[in-house]
């Protein structure tokens, strides 16, 4: 199974979380569509569910958990 660069990931979620907002599975995918972002990193947020992500952390957490890391 592919998997996301975790590098990719923090790309993606890390302003927003800079920013004090906890982004949702919609939230993270409408930018990964929107920007430069890979399949797989695709995938990987796609995974998630609908719930609000409090941290950059439990970002990871949710991903790893699922698999969709690659590193």
């Amino acid at each position: 199974m592919p998997a996301a660069s975790w590098n990719d990931i923090v790309r993606l979620a890390g302003p927003l979380f800079e920013q004090g907002l906890q982004p949702d599975r919609s939230d993270l995918l409408e930018i990964a569509f929107t920007g430069d972002f890979s399949d797989d990193v695709i995938d990987a947020i796609d995974s998630l569910d609908g719930k609000p992500i409090p941290t950059l952390d439990e970002l990871r957490a949710r991903l790893a958990a699922k698999g969709v890391l690659a590193d």
